[in-house]
C-alpha cells in the first residue's frame, strides 16, 4: 500500500505546497513548516508545531485534480456511485462510478486511498513528535495532539466506510506499515471513537485560526463522534453527542444562501481554500461552468424535493444545454467571485438530522419531530408537527431519510454513506441501477496497492 513511499512523497508534497503559494498571500495564519513534518525542527516550539499541524490541512488539497479527495473527488464520484448525481462528459472513470462497475485499476479509487494514507502518515508523525517535543508547552501539546487525533479519526472514517476492513497504521514506521494486513472494520470504528473521545478532552473549545472555523476543536470532535455513533447504531450516544453540539449555542442554522460561506454561522468545521481563492476547488471541479456543469442532479434527487422546497432555488440552478437539468449550486462560484466560501466538513444541519434519527430509533418521536421540523422550517416546508403529529416511527424514519438526501446532497458522499449504513443499497439500487451487484457496497482495493503489499486481500467481487 502507499505507506511504503510516504516519507519520500511527503517531502515532495511539502515542497510543492510551499512553492505553490509563495506568489500569493499565505494559505494559513502561521507559516508552513520549512522542512518536512518528520523533521525534529518542525516541532521545536509552539509556533512550529502549530504550523506543522496546519500543514496537514494544506495537504488535503495537494494538487489541482478532479480525482483529489477533498477537491470534489469524493463528493462527485460518490454522488455518482449513489443515486444523487449524474455527469455530462465522456469520462470512463466517472461512468464506472455511475454504473457501479469499478475495477481495481480505477484512477479515482487509487487517488482516494493514496490521499487518505498519505494524510494518516503525516498525522501519525505529528502525534509522535508532539509527545516527545521538548520545546512545546504542555497546553499547546495537548490541544494539537487532540486536533491530530481528530484528523486521524476523520481519515479513518472515510477509509472504513469506503473499503470496510483496512490497514490501520497508528505509528509512523513506514517499513512496518507498508506490510500491514487489513484490520477488521469493527476495530477501526473502535479506534475512531477512541480518538474522537480523546480529542474532545484535548483539542479545546476555541478555534485557533483567527475567526475562521478551519481548524478542528472540541466541537468538531463532538460532531464527528455523533456521526460515528449514529453509524454504529449507538442511538443514545449519538443523541448525546449531537445534543452537546446543538446545546452549546455556538452554532445556529444559517439562511440557506449563507450556509456555505466561510462566515457561515452553521459551520462547525470547514477546510480552507488554497491561496487567496474565494471559491472552493470542489466547486471548480464539480461545477466547471454554469452553462455546462460537470455534475447534475439525478432524477431521483429532483423527485425527492417537495413542492415549495427553498433548497431547490437556493442550492441548485437549472441549466438547458442539450437537456434541461438542475445541478448542485450550494457554493456560488467555481472561479473568481468576491464572496469567500469554504469546503464544508461538519455543520449544524447534519447534527439536527443525526439527533432526529437517533431519537426516532429510540421511539422518542415528539423530540425527533422537533428536530426534523427545524430543518424543514428553514426549507419553507410544512412542519411534521402540524401535518402528521401522530406519525409512526417507521414513517418518521422515512421522512428523516428523505430530509438527509435533500439537505446533505453533494456533500462528501453523505447519500452513499446513508444508503450503505441503513442497509438499503440492494433494494434501492437493484431498481435504480441497471448494473448493481451486492459486492459494490465496498470499493475495490487499488491494484497497485495489492502489488506492493502481499498481505492485502481484495474485496469480494473484485478478485
Amino acid at each position: 500500500m502507499q505507506i511504503n513511499h510516504l516519507l519520500y512523497k511527503y517531502t515532495i508534497a511539502a515542497s510543492l505546497i510551499v512553492g505553490a503559494f509563495t506568489s500569493c498571500n499565505k494559505f494559513v495564519d502561521v507559516p508552513l513548516p520549512s522542512s518536512q513534518i518528520s523533521g525534529e525542527n518542525a516541532f521545536a516550539d509552539d509556533q512550529k508545531a502549530n504550523s506543522s499541524i496546519r500543514g496537514i490541512y494544506a495537504s488535503t488539497a495537494p494538487a489541482w485534480s478532479t480525482n483529489t479527495m477533498f477537491q470534489g473527488g469524493w463528493s462527485g464520484y460518490m454522488g455518482l456511485y449513489a443515486d444523487e448525481l449524474k455527469f455530462v462528459s465522456g469520462d470512463a472513470d466517472k461512468q464506472s462510478f455511475l454504473d457501479n462497475n469499478l475495477t481495481s485499476n480505477s484512477g479515482a479509487v487509487s487517488s482516494f486511498w493514496a490521499t487518505l494514507y498519505n494524510l494518516l502518515y503525516q498525522t501519525n508523525v505529528a502525534i509522535e513528535k508532539l509527545q516527545s517535543a521538548k520545546g512545546v508547552t504542555a497546553a499547546t501539546k495537548a490541544s494539537l495532539t487532540g486536533e491530530a487525533r481528530f484528523l486521524r479519526a476523520f481519515f479513518f472514517f472515510y477509509l472504513v466506510n469506503g473499503w470496510g476492513d483496512v490497514p490501520m497504521p497508528l505509528a509512523s514506521d513506514y517499513q512496518q506499515n507498508r506490510l500491514l494486513p487489513r484490520t477488521p472494520a469493527d476495530k477501526v470504528w473502535a479506534q475512531i471513537i477512541t480518538d474522537l473521545t480523546a480529542a474532545q478532552q484535548e483539542a479545546g473549545e476555541q478555534y485557533t485560526a483567527a475567526g475562521n472555523r478551519i481548524r478542528a476543536n472540541k466541537w468538531a470532535a463532538t460532531a464527528l463522534l455523533a456521526r460515528a455513533q449514529l453509524y454504529q447504531k449507538n442511538w443514545a450516544e449519538a443523541e448525546k453527542q449531537a445534543s452537546a453540539v446543538i446545546d452549546s449555542k455556538l452554532y445556529s442554522l444559517d439562511a440557506l444562501n449563507n450556509v456555505f460561506l466561510a462566515s457561515s454561522k452553521e459551520a462547525i468545521l470547514q477546510f480552507s481554500n488554497p491561496g487567496t481563492n474565494p471559491y472552493t476547488m470542489e466547486a471548480y471541479f464539480m461545477i466547471g461552468n454554469t452553462t455546462n456543469p460537470v455534475y447534475r442532479c439525478s432524477s431521483w434527487l429532483n423527485q425527492a424535493f417537495e413542492p415549495g422546497d427553498k433548497r431547490v432555488s437556493n442550492w441548485t440552478l437549472q441549466v438547458s444545454n442539450g437537456d434541461t437539468a438542475f445541478y448542485k449550486y450550494k457554493t456560488l462560484a467555481s472561479s473568481g467571485g468576491s464572496v469567500k466560501e469554504a469546503l464544508m466538513i461538519l455543520r449544524l444541519g447534519e447534527q439536527y438530522l443525526i439527533r432526529a434519527e437517533a431519537r426516532a430509533r429510540q421511539n422518542k418521536l415528539a423530540a425527533a419531530i422537533a428536530d426534523v421540523d427545524s430543518i424543514r422550517s428553514r426549507a419553507g416546508l410544512p412542519l411534521i408537527s402540524d401535518t402528521q403529529p401522530n406519525i409512526s416511527q417507521e414513517n418518521l424514519l422515512k421522512v428523516i431519510n428523505k430530509e438527509r438526501m435533500t439537505e446533505l446532497f453533494g456533500e462528501l458522499g453523505h447519500r452513499w454513506l446513508d444508503v450503505k449504513r441503513t442497509g438499503q443499497a440492494d433494494a434501492l439500487y437493484s431498481v435504480r441501477k441497471s448494473n448493481w451487484r451486492p459486492e459494490a457496497i465496498l470499493l475495490p482495493i487499488p491494484f497497485n496497492e495489492m502489488q506492493r503489499n502481499p498481505n492485502l486481500t481484495q474485496n469480494k467481487g473484485y478478485e
